[in-house]
């Protein structure tokens, strides 16, 4: 008999422990969204975007290249366009990233040279498609501001707003003004194509625009 009991009290023991693990880890309801399955498809519409245009793009198509369902596209975007802006910041990522090491204007000058470097990239052109196929639509546009334009202007005003603070720039800088006398010279070239976007080039558009802006 005290084998007996010892048995049945173990496999008490098994069954209470199996439901204490069961009450402490539940089963998620439904499948896991997965991040490989998102980067898949941000990397087809990519290509997609890179070899077609913005326009000549669906989101069938990327489904479809990507081995996966319409709706799966909607579980993280909610139009073609998004996913293709998606694609495109994506690879903007490691492109644009700058070293927050140095002082602010070394900071901004590197920013300055790693723009004209973008622009004359594979990713540069892809932008260039995406510019190309949101022209004549004012909410792309507005959309491409807010989740492009916007925040690197912003990363640059901060970055001038630190050289203000340590006295490298005049306390009358105005940070929107150095950001477009800055970056309009490389865009303007980017977009005609008039002359070649050399890095010497904007080595000397900053040093020449930084001239009206720094401290004596």
């Amino acid at each position: 008999m005290p084998k007996q009991n010892e048995t049945i009290i173990f496999v008490i023991g098994m069954v209470v422990m199996r439901r204490v693990k069961t009450k402490i880890e539940p089963r998620p309801p439904g499948r896991p969204r997965s991040e490989q399955a998102r980067q898949e498809i941000l990397e087809t519409a990519y290509k997609l975007l890179r070899d077609k245009g913005f326009n000549a793009v669906g989101s069938h198509e990327i489904a479809q290249v990507a081995g996966v369902s319409s709706a799966t596209l909607y579980r993280w975007w909610k139009s073609k366009e998004e996913i293709l802006f998606d694609a495109c910041f994506e690879h903007m990522k490691p492109v644009l990233a700058i070293p927050e090491t140095g002082s602010a204007l070394t900071r901004l000058r590197r920013y300055v040279l790693r723009a004209r470097e973008f622009l004359v990239s594979e990713e540069g052109a892809v932008m260039a498609r995406v510019l190309t196929g949101i022209h004549e639509d004012k909410r792309l546009r507005q959309m491409f501001l807010e989740r492009y334009v916007n925040p690197r202007r912003q990363i640059q005003r901060g970055i001038i707003e630190d050289a203000i603070a340590s006295g490298e720039l005049k306390r009358t800088t105005d940070p929107e003004l150095l950001i477009d006398a800055l970056n309009g010279p490389l865009f303007f070239r980017w977009l005609q194509g008039h002359a070649p976007l050399e890095n010497s080039f904007a080595e000397r558009i900053f040093d020449k625009a930084l001239l009206a802006f720094q401290s004596k």
